[in-house]
């Protein structure tokens, strides 16, 4: 122990003074003090009384940081010992001759014979019993059992008990947790968010942040740059984008001009993963996404807008875009990105696409209400995960109707949803009842692993860090969480990735067939649709030629009746002119 924090008290046994004696006696009156009548007639009686009584004991709670302990483990590769310094071991005939010196010792030869019972006995032993003998081998052996275990290691309080905006993990080696607060809600008049700072927590000090920095505006996006963990960017309710360096000053050393920001608050930011790192990219609400250089945010070096909807002959404009609410970017896929809508669509975007509808590769009809997260799998790029409304759907771009695995129907909001990083068939959800649900799609496939209510507010975002032990989740009321899995949790098996990949196949091609089905069905309906009205049209033509028909023999009528009236009218004139005949 450290002798700077130790002290020894000594005292002697006379100073302690006399011992004291207890013993048993009996009661004994000492005073006796009867009720004041005048005094009792001045109060009276109250019914109910609600009177609170702590009855526990008062205890306190103190964090001490001990000092750290570092191990090492070596190895030792012993090849040769046990000879003396003047016998060179590699020399075959030096050894030979020390070895016959030495076996001519008598003390050598004493000590064979008192070895030799206990050799005999071993030996003997040994051919009783197979020691080298694997027995039992026809019985199958049982897998191991998984025991899982989730635990919540440590709380992160704000102190204005503001919601949870955003929450990323530095790129180091001893991670810190950059949390950005704020109610994520639209300004219709005046901002309701009045304090705009961020903490830098260590996740070993829950006390209080280690860093701060303060941003102009509200903070609604926060992400960090992986060459440097004291570089953070942020998207901020005003529709700018600023870089921090808390290094060297609280405030951004770099924040966007007013007429080239977004119209509406950054409701996206996603940092580009490349050899230099010095691209980021943002959304909004106003359907705008912003590419972004770090060494000059002055003006954005791309900006896209997301319309899918565009009438006929129409181009582009702010009215037919679609708000954005999330954003997802795969290294895997240089120029395509997803991006989720406030709209319920998931948009597979082709940065590189000669054509609108090119740069538009895919539409996904994904939820009924926001898309609050869309993320890749890390089993299979072609796979991405989505949460919005009540249910948490599965996705691949291969079929666009309709999700290769629909979750079922929650009780509550799903607000956030993740990929496990390092294992390829979990995912995790945070929901409106505060709860951490934990799924794995080889074990349970409609229902979660593991259910652990964190919080009795609303959870409203999802982050681990790199590895996969810890995740961290905030809630409405400002805390942030750090929850900390177990090893099963955390790393796959070996089949894992190829039952999963066979999972995601077997579903893929099941919608496959039924997207076919689906689309013969429409097509004989569409087919018996032509036909009945190929029929409507011959029936109409009949009728048509029959009232044709019926009108010409009418018009033939007309005229014969027409002419036989002219002749009776022509010859009753003439019988009326001649005398002779009217005799």
């Amino acid at each position: 122990m450290d002798p700077n924090i130790t002290y020894s008290y000594f005292k002697q046994r006379k100073d302690f003074g006399r011992q004291v004696m207890f013993c048993e006696v009996a009661p004994q009156m000492l005073d006796s003090i009867n009720p004041d009548k005048s005094e009792q007639n001045q109060y009276c009686l109250r019914n109910p009384v609600h009177r609170e009584v702590q009855t526990c004991v008062r205890t306190s709670e103190n964090y001490i940081n001990t000092k750290v302990t570092k191990s090492k483990t070596t190895g030792i590769n012993h090849s040769e010992g046990g000879w003396p310094k003047d016998i060179f071991y590699t020399d075959e005939e030096a050894t030979a001759r020390y070895r016959r010196r030495f076996e001519r010792d008598d003390g050598y030869i004493d000590a064979v014979k008192n070895l030799n019972p206990d050799f005999e006995h071993y030996i003997q032993q040994n051919n009783a019993i197979e020691m080298y003998n694997i027995y039992f081998k026809e019985i199958a052996s049982e897998k191991p059992v998984e025991k899982f275990l989730i635990k919540v290691n440590s709380s992160y309080k704000d102190v204005g008990t503001r919601p949870v905006s955003d929450i990323c993990w530095t790129h180091e080696d001893q991670p810190k947790l950059a949390v950005s607060y704020c109610k994520k809600a639209f300004p219709k008049k005046e901002s309701l968010n009045n304090d705009f700072v961020c903490h830098l927590w260590d996740i070993e000090n829950p006390g209080e942040p280690c860093s701060i920095f303060c941003p102009p505006s509200a903070c609604w996006q926060l992400v960090t740059s992986p060459a440097s963990s004291s570089m953070f960017y942020a998207g901020l309710e005003n529709g700018k984008v600023c870089i921090f360096d808390i290094r060297s000053q609280i405030e951004p050393i770099a924040i966007s001009p007013d007429h080239l920001a977004h119209r509406d608050p950054v409701n996206a930011l996603l940092f580009i993963p490349s050899r230099l790192n010095t691209e980021f990219f943002s959304g909004s609400t106003d359907g705008l996404c912003m590419w972004w250089d770090v060494r000059n945010i002055s003006k954005p070096i791309d900006s896209l807008l997301m319309a899918i909807r565009i009438p006929q002959g129409e181009v582009s404009t702010y009215t037919t875009s679609e708000p954005v609410s999330a954003l997802q970017y795969d290294r895997a896929f240089p120029t395509k990105f997803l991006c989720g809508t406030d709209t319920g669509f998931v948009i597979s975007v082709n940065r590189k696409g000669k054509s609108h509808q090119e740069v538009m590769s895919a539409v996904f009809n994904a939820h009924d209400g926001p898309v609050k997260s869309v993320h890749r799998s890390p089993c299979t790029s072609k796979v991405f995960i989505t949460c919005g409304g009540w249910k948490v759907n599965i996705w691949s771009e291969d079929i666009h109707s309709s999700p290769i695995i629909s979750g079922s129907a929650h009780d509550h909001y799903i607000n956030d949803v993740i990929w496990a990083p390092k294992r390829y068939s979990a995912y995790m959800t945070v929901s409106a009842d505060g709860k951490f649900r934990y799924w794995d799609l080889l074990r349970k496939y409609r229902e979660p692993m593991a259910s652990v209510p964190v919080s009795q507010d609303r959870l409203l975002k999802l982050t681990p860090n790199q590895d996969g032990q810890f995740v961290a989740t905030g809630d409405s009321k400002g805390t942030l969480y750090l929850l900390s899995l177990s090893d099963v949790l955390v790393n796959s098996d070996e089949n894992d990735k190829q039952l999963m990949i066979q999972t995601l196949d077997r579903e893929t091609h099941r919608e496959h067939i039924l997207e076919n089905r689906v689309k013969e069905i429409k097509l004989k309906l569409k087919a018996g649709e032509d036909k009945k009205e190929c029929l409507e049209m011959e029936v109409e033509n009949e009728e048509e030629k029959e009232d044709t028909e019926f009108m010409t023999l009418e018009d033939e009528y007309h005229a014969i009746v027409s002419a036989e009236l002219r002749n009776m009218e022509g010859r009753s004139m003439y019988i009326r002119g001649d005398p002779m005949r009217r005799r």
